[in-house]
Formats: C-alpha cells, structure tokens, sequence
C-alpha cells in the first residue's frame, strides 16, 4: 500500500545527458538500483533535462518499466546557465541531491551534492580559461558551504576534498561506482565483429589505452613509454591503440607520436561506442592507464569487467579501485610505466592470471550496494 504522506527525496539527474559521459553513467545507475530498494513510505522525484542532447539512456523506457513510487519531472534549464543558480524547481521534499558542483544556491530544503573529485582544483589547467576556474573554484566552495553532506566516489577523493574544505569533516559520505552492466567479457568472435565495422587498424595483439587526453591523463608519457616498449620488444611489440574523446587543445601526445617515428605502433581511434569499447576491452592484451589523478578509476574497472589485464597509476584513487588485481607503476616516470607494460606484455601467465583477478575485483564493486548507500545518506537527513 502507497504511503498517503511519503518521504520524498529530490534528485537533480539533469546531468544524464551526453556531455557527462562518466558522470551521467554513474547517476543513471544509482538511480536504477535504487528504485526496487525504497521502502512504503518513500518516493523519489526525479528532475530531468528533456532538451539535453542524451543518446544513451531512455528516460521513457525507464519509466515505463518500473513500477516504483516516482515523480518526473522535466526542468529544462541548463546546468551551465545562470538560471540554474537562481532558481529551485523542488519544494515539496525533505531533502535534494544535486548531481553536479554547479547546483541550485537555495540552502532549502537540505541538500546532498555530488563532488566526484577534486580535478578542477589539484589540475586547473585542466580549463579552458581564467574564468573557469575562478567559477569552478567558487562552484566548490558554495557547494561544500550549501550541503548537508557531500558525496564522493573514494576515500583519496574524500582527502583530496578535505585538504581543501577542512570544515566537511564529518560531513562527507564514500559511495563508489561499479562497472556499467554492458561491460562484460566478450566472445572473440564477437568482438571482432564488432571491431571489423569501425576499428580496422586494430589487430592482435594490441594495449589500450581509453580515457580523454586531458593533462592529468598524462598521455604524452605514455607515449614515452611506449618508445621504450617498441626498442625492447622491436617487431614483437604490439601496437597501442589510444581510443576516447580528443581535445584539440592538448595535441602533444599526436605530437610526440610523430616526433618520435612511432606512427607504426601507435594508433589513434578517437571516440568508441559502448559495444566497441567492450571488444576492445575484451581483447587487448594489456589496459595501460597512466593518469596522474582520478577520483574514482571507473575506466581500468570497466576494463577489468571485461577481463582486461591491467597496469595503471599507483596514484591517488586508482589503488583502491584495483586492489592487487593490476600492475601499478610511478606515472612520473616514463621508464617505470614501460617496465610494467613489459611485465604484462611478456609473461603469459601473468596475463592469464590478471584477466582472472580483473573479473573478480570488479565483481566486488555493485550498483545496488552504491544505491543502497545513497539512500541511507537521504534517511539520515530526512530524519
């Protein structure tokens, strides 16, 4: 029996659209989780952008296929629009989790915000421009001043969080994120289906790199390292293929690939569909992920979902998102990072053995685990 008077929680899911690819996949799932895990008296209102640009998630589809206690409703105000400051579309709740730093400023009712990581704060050049910065910095601080609790994927990020706002202590909550469903190990056959439509310059074997080249990312020394790779292993290296979206403003990683004559081994595919990442996931024969600083990792997790053998940065999140089922090396050093890729590269059984510990770590990480915590967050404050 439906609760006449329930306990309603607000949340502000306008960032499932295309320009956040990673954060709108994390919203997306929490929320699916969380729908057959409310109890009689609660019921979420979920607040969407029907004007957003979002080819991957179907808000109709999701609402017709539950039967949960939702309200939805469209606000169709951009995020980055000042607009979306000023105004405060949910009044009728106890409570609204804000997705996104830049959020509402109406301090009622209480809030949840989001803070993924703090990137914009530890990378600034990172933006584009003066002006962003300053605007991202003052986004965080209203935010962490605003809320009643702060959300964050990981204990580094949580400390990274705090080293900059001392006074949430006690006031930020650890939910981690899980690999998204459509990661899985994939049937050769299947995945080169798949790779045959597109992808025709990737053949066995091949490493993968997939993220952005933003310059935390720390691309170009990856491709340092790759030259080190190719001089030890000569014709036997594989080639490495670098997939994700590119920003044209950071073109040295293309650069160096030129300048250091490694157009034969090293290939740029640009931006891969779910189903392509998952064959390229599936049958690369290392994940190399040499990022300087992540928040949460979610990319060597989905890589890992997939069976991928990993080598990644010992920095930041990235440790406790990959526990002892990756080769972790010094993302500094370019030498460091070629030694691990050799490890892996060279040793079968080593290979043979990460796939087998990559599928069982990320089947530690769950959906349904990162909705249930959510939704605590929301009682204690509606209670």
């Amino acid at each position: 029996m439906t609760d006449p008077n329930p306990r309603r929680y607000g949340v502000d899911a306008r960032v499932v659209q295309d320009h956040f690819p990673g954060i709108g996949r994390y919203v997306w799932n929490t929320l699916q989780a969380m729908l057959d895990q409310l109890n009689p008296d609660e019921q979420l209102v979920i607040a969407f952008d029907p004007n957003a640009r979002n080819t991957r998630y179907d808000w109709q589809q999701l609402r017709c296929s539950t039967t949960a206690p939702v309200e939805w409703m469209p606000w169709a105000t951009p995020i980055f629009s000042l607009r979306a400051l000023l105004t405060a579309p949910m009044r009728d709740v106890q409570l609204i989790h804000h997705t996104y730093f830049l959020r509402p400023l109406r301090a009622r009712p209480p809030s949840v915000t989001s803070l993924y990581d703090a990137i914009p704060l530890r990378y600034p050049d990172s933006l584009p421009s003066a002006r962003a910065r300053w605007a991202v910095r003052v986004g965080f601080w209203l935010a962490s001043k605003l809320s009643t609790q702060i959300v964050t994927l990981s204990s580094s990020a949580a400390e990274d969080l705090l080293s900059y706002f001392p006074y949430l202590r006690g006031r930020v909550v650890v939910v981690p994120g899980a690999p998204d469903p459509v990661f899985r190990p994939m049937a050769s056959h299947e995945a080169e289906a798949h790779l045959a439509q597109r992808l025709t310059q990737v053949s066995q074997p091949f490493a993968l790199y997939l993220a952005s080249n933003k310059p935390h990312k720390n691309l170009p020394r990856l491709v340092e390292a790759w030259r080190i790779v190719v001089a030890t292993l000569g014709d036997r290296a594989p080639r490495l293929v670098i997939a994700g979206h590119y920003d044209p403003r950071y073109p040295e990683a293309q650069q160096l690939v030129s300048a250091l004559g490694l157009e034969h081994k090293v290939v740029f595919v640009g931006l891969v569909s779910d189903a392509e990442a998952t064959a390229l996931y599936s049958t690369c024969a290392l994940f190399v992920f040499p990022s300087l600083y992540e928040g949460f990792g979610l990319t060597p997790l989905e890589a890992m979902a997939c069976g991928a053998p990993v080598a990644c940065s010992n920095t930041s999140s990235l440790p406790e998102v990959v526990g002892d089922a990756a080769v972790l090396f010094d993302p500094h050093r370019a030498d460091d990072i070629a030694a691990a890729c050799l490890r892996v590269l060279t040793d079968e059984t080593l290979q043979a053995n990460l796939r087998q510990a990559s599928l069982r770590q990320a089947a530690r990480f769950s959906w349904r685990e990162a909705a249930a915590r959510t939704l605590e967050v929301y009682r204690a404050i509606a209670r």
